[in-house]
């Protein structure tokens, strides 16, 4: 019994340090190309008119004129960055490029789901963004031939020359 305990533990201390190997931590540093906003004014207000919630447009952000008050982005609004990778914080060399698409609900908050185009494949993750926020994390959840399986984060931090650095620490790729 003793020996069956002693196997196992030694077998959990070996799959614990492969998994603590098979971690990889990278940096890579983003770049913003292009940015894409999308105002759904039209269907926000169409929603508060025609909904089964009795709720009244002018006290959430409509204001007398039928314009939205206050300073969005407001909620179903959504955004689509792009941006261009580099491996370096000198910005010199190319790493692949990044694509987020931002969907705000409340408090100026948006879901993202995020992929990355690197050397080895397609990275995916999504999580919360603040507008306006200066860092921020998201959850990796898979991605395409290296990265088939990969879980982790990706945190977000600013840079120099209106760069984000992004640390993106992997583990459970396949390749």
């Amino acid at each position: 019994m003793l020996r069956t305990l002693l196997a196992g533990s030694v077998l959990a201390a070996a799959l614990v340090a492969g998994s603590a190997q098979a971690a990889r931590t990278t940096t890579v540093y983003a770049v913003p190309t292009t940015a894409q906003f999308m105002n759904h004014a039209d269907d926000r207000l169409r929603g508060m008119a025609t909904n089964p919630f009795n709720l009244k447009a002018e006290a959430v952000i409509v204001n007398a004129n039928g314009k939205e008050k206050g300073n969005g982005p407001f909620p179903g609004d959504d955004i689509l960055y792009s941006f261009k990778l580099y491996k370096s914080p000198k910005l010199d060399k190319p790493a692949g490029s990044a694509m987020f698409t931002c969907y705000y609900t409340f408090a100026k908050k948006a879901t993202c789901d995020s992929y990355f185009e690197l050397a080895g494949g397609v990275l995916l993750a999504s999580g919360q963004v603040v507008f306006d926020g200066t860092r921020f994390v998201l959850s990796v959840t898979g991605g395409t031939d290296r990265y088939v399986g990969a879980l982790g984060e990706v945190s977000a931090t600013p840079a120099a020359k209106n760069a984000e650095r992004l640390r993106l620490q992997l583990q459970g790729t396949t390749r």
